[in-house]
């Protein structure tokens, strides 16, 4: 048949391969012929075509991917299309609607294209030849030669004006395919022509980090483009592991964090935001420097800089009194103030004896004296209903039979 023997020598000359548990028949596969099957138009005699199928699973058998890959590719070439979902193979020319999985179609329906109405008519070429160079783009995309079907593609625009709408499964000269769907086509263009932009929702970094995410981000849609995706998936895991980027190929947006408001639904909260809680007299400028400094220690732990990290952390405990947690990643100020959560009926003469006794508490506290602050802190829920979050440095009133109890 002229096929050479040097076909995956790598794989095939590491200990042979295994045989399989099961009798697969005197073709030595199981896969049958189509029922809807026309004639053999391929270069393979019925013999040939059976010791490939019967060679391309002992390769799969043997994990040798790479072999059953290129045997494939072999029989496509020759006009002969496998479909391992169904177990059919077919020698007709017509490939299957696909060939990695169990959907698809049974023949090509699904991918023949038709020239639209819309269309206007072809100059220096028959709608004949038009269908067959989309037939042998079609084919180069069954065996993943994606630059030739690219070719093909780019050939039919040049030469003939022919645009191909995919999704229609539809070829058009100038590219009209009715008023409705060629405004979709204009949103679509528009879309595809855009740029990865920051979402709405993403944290913030310095400018020069920002403006290297987005270089590095168009990067990777270049190498995508290229179908370099080795390089696309590189830059994809340093972006995230330098700056916690997450990328939505789907809406072509970038967020640090991996929040996307634009995508609808509930709001979450970013990575390495830090919710503050209870007490402590901040300024709005303070507020904000404290906020900077957990983002940049996360991105410091990020990058397993763990030095910086641990720098970044006792500097807030010595400049603010903020203290860290990270499991609940919340901050609060290391304080005798306690802040008041929720909404109660106390007076504010009310709110004063408390906020006084919290503080003595605080005090009783730091001094080891556990009883006495223990006795505030129960005389305090009996009289007022005050329940105490030592965590979070905050107070709020538990119910409203004990400010019922109170008031009596």
């Amino acid at each position: 048949r002229g096929r050479g023997r040097g076909r995956g020598g790598g794989g095939r000359g590491q200990g042979g391969f295994r045989k399989p548990k099961d009798y697969l028949g005197p073709n030595g596969h199981d896969y049958q012929l189509s029922e809807d099957s026309g004639r053999n138009n391929s270069k393979f005699s019925e013999e040939d075509i059976h010791t490939l199928l019967a060679e391309r699973l002992q390769a799969k058998f043997s994990r040798d991917f790479r072999t059953a890959d290129m045997i494939q590719v072999e029989l496509i070439d020759g006009g002969v299309f496998v479909h391992d979902g169904l177990k059919e193979w077919r020698a007709d020319g017509i490939p299957y609607g696909s060939f990695r999985d169990g959907g698809g179609g049974r023949n090509m329906d699904s991918q023949q294209y038709s020239r639209s109405p819309h269309s206007a008519d072809v100059e220096g070429a028959s709608d004949d030849l038009i269908n067959k160079l989309i037939n042998e783009r079609t084919k180069f995309k069954m065996i993943r030669e994606y630059s030739k079907a690219d070719a093909v593609r780019e050939g039919l625009r040049t030469k003939f004006n022919v645009l191909i709408d995919d999704r229609l499964k539809q070829w058009s000269v100038g590219g009209d395919f009715g008023e409705e769907h060629n405004a979709q086509r204009e949103l679509a263009d528009k879309f595809a022509n855009r740029g990865y932009i920051k979402s709405t929702s993403s944290l913030s970094l310095e400018d020069e980090e920002e403006e290297y995410i987005q270089h590095h981000v168009d990067a990777r849609a270049a190498a995508k483009k290229d179908r370099n995706f080795d390089v696309a998936d590189k830059i994809r895991l340093d972006l995230a592991q330098r700056f916690d980027v997450t990328i939505n190929d789907k809406q072509k947006l970038w967020s640090i964090g991996g929040v996307f408001e634009e995508l609808g639904g509930r709001m979450g909260k970013p990575k390495g935001v830090y919710t503050r809680r209870g007490g402590g007299d901040l300024s709005a400028e303070e507020e904000d420097a404290i906020s900077k400094m957990i983002t940049d220690r996360y991105h410091a732990k990020k990058q397993r800089n763990y030095d910086a990290a641990d720098e970044i952390r006792d500097a807030l405990m010595n400049r603010y009194n903020v203290k860290i947690d990270d499991r609940s990643n919340e901050w609060r100020v290391d304080t005798d103030d306690y802040a008041m959560a929720g909404d109660n009926d106390l007076s504010e003469a009310d709110i004063e004896v408390i906020d006084f006794k919290l503080k003595e508490r605080f005090s009783l506290k730091r001094e080891r004296l556990y009883e006495d602050a223990d006795e505030i802190r129960d005389d305090l829920h009996e009289k007022y209903g005050v329940r105490i979050d030592d965590r979070t440095k905050e107070w709020f009133v538990e119910s409203e039979e004990a400010l019922g109890s109170f008031a009596g």
